[in-house]
């Protein structure tokens, strides 16, 4: 098994610092990407910045449609112009929200992604795993491409936050 990390380091507020700990967890069948960024902020803001549909669009792709409720279906635009669909299969409010999303028109391939909030001592961890199609022919390739995305967006995450304190003062 090989793991791999590199940490990025950033000002939060209160002079601590968001860490973003881009981990690759190689499995059996390398399908499995995890990610995780540690925000300098309470579970309560952390959550809502994750959810609340004017933030979205800010971290997760250049158009959200994303509703938290089990069973509601919505659609994220990458940055890249890539369409997804994606439909969410759990809510636990303020720790964690689970869905299944796919490219658009390619509803075989769903990938499942879980974020999940752990309190800290340091803020709010956030962690995301997406689990892959077992059955995805470029598996490393996918793999790959989906790691860089997800430190992407949790880098966006970080900034909306730093943004937002900026606002508050």
């Amino acid at each position: 098994m090989r793991n791999w990390s590199v940490a990025h380091g950033g000002y939060g507020r209160n002079g601590r610092f968001a860490t973003t700990w881009l981990r690759d967890r190689y499995r059996d069948r390398m399908d499995t990407v995890e990610r995780d960024v540690t925000l300098p902020a309470d579970l309560q803001e952390a959550w809502d910045l994750l959810t609340r549909p004017d933030d979205l669009a800010a971290w997760l792709g250049a158009e959200v449609d994303l509703d938290p409720t089990p069973g509601a279906g919505g659609a994220v635009v990458d940055h890249d112009g890539t369409r997804r669909r994606l439909v969410v299969d759990e809510v636990v409010h303020g720790h964690r929200l689970s869905w299944r999303w796919w490219t658009e028109g390619d509803d075989a391939k769903a990938s499942r992604v879980e974020i999940t909030l752990l309190p800290g001592d340091d803020g709010t961890e956030v962690r995301v795993v997406e689990e892959l199609p077992a059955a995805s022919e470029a598996r490393i390739e996918a793999r790959a491409a989906t790691g860089e995305a997800w430190s992407h967006r949790l880098l966006h995450l970080e900034a909306l936050l730093l943004v937002a304190a900026a606002v508050r003062g």
